[in-house]
C-alpha cells in the first residue's frame, strides 16, 4: 500500500480490510504494509480493485505481487522444540503422541501435486528466507542428497536432522548447532 495514508481496500466488491499507512508504530514504523488477496476473490481476468483514501496518498505506487505456492520451504534447528501437536493430554497430563520428538523439516505440497526438484538444501548455518535462502560458512554437502532422498515424488515429507544423514564422518563443523533450510518445487506429475 505504498503511496497511501489511510482507508479501505475492495477486490472484486469484497473486503481486505483498512489501511493505515500514514500512522507508525511506537518504532516509527508503519504498522502493516502488506495485505493479502485470498485467491477466492479474485477472477480469471477483469479483477476490480477499488481503493477508498481518506487522506492524501495517491494509489499510483501500490503493488500487487503473485506470489508461488509452488516453491514450498521449511527452516529448522536441530534443537528445535517439538510441535505442540504432537501432544495431548489425558488426565490432566501432558504427554506425546508419538515416540519420535526429534525435529524434522515437514514440507507439503498443495492441491496434489508432488515434489519435483529441491532447489535449494543445507545443514549447517544457512541464512535468509523462502525464495531467497543463502549457504553460510558450514553447510553439509549431502544437504540437497537427503532432501531429494526423503521428498522427492511425494506430496509431503518429513526430513528428519539426524546427522547421520548428513554425512556426520567429515562435519566441518562439528561443534556448531545446526540449522536445516530447504526449497523444494511442487508441480503435477505428468
Amino acid at each position: 500500500m505504498t503511496g497511501t495514508g489511510k482507508g479501505m481496500v475492495w477486490i472484486n466488491g469484497k473486503s481486505i480490510g483498512r489501511y493505515w499507512m500514514s500512522y507508525l508504530s511506537p518504532l516509527q514504523q508503519q504498522t502493516q504494509s502488506e495485505y493479502q488477496i485470498p485467491r477466492s476473490y479474485l477472477m480469471p481476468t477483469e479483477n476490480l480493485i477499488v481503493i477508498f483514501e481518506e487522506e492524501q496518498g495517491g494509489p499510483k505506487d501500490v503493488e500487487i505481487l503473485l506470489v508461488d505456492r509452488d516453491t514450498i520451504c521449511s527452516f529448522v534447528t536441530k534443537y528445535h522444540p517439538p510441535s505442540v501437536r504432537l501432544f495431548e493430554s489425558k488426565g490432566g497430563n501432558l504427554r506425546a503422541k508419538v515416540n519420535d520428538l526429534k525435529p524434522k523439516a515437514e514440507l507439503t505440497c498443495p492441491n496434489q501435486k508432488q515434489i519435483v526438484t529441491a532447489e535449494f538444501a543445507s545443514f549447517g548455518d544457512p541464512f535468509g528466507a523462502c525464495g531467497g535462502y543463502f549457504i553460510g560458512n558450514c553447510t553439509s554437502p549431502a544437504s540437497k542428497e537427503v532432501a531429494e532422498k526423503f521428498c522427492l515424488g511425494k506430496s509431503s515429507c518429513k526430513i528428519p536432522l539426524d546427522t547421520e544423514h548428513f554425512d556426520n564422518q567429515n562435519d566441518a563443523c562439528p561443534d556448531m548447532k545446526k540449522t536445516f533450510a530447504v526449497q523444494v518445487k511442487c508441480a503435477h506429475k505428468p
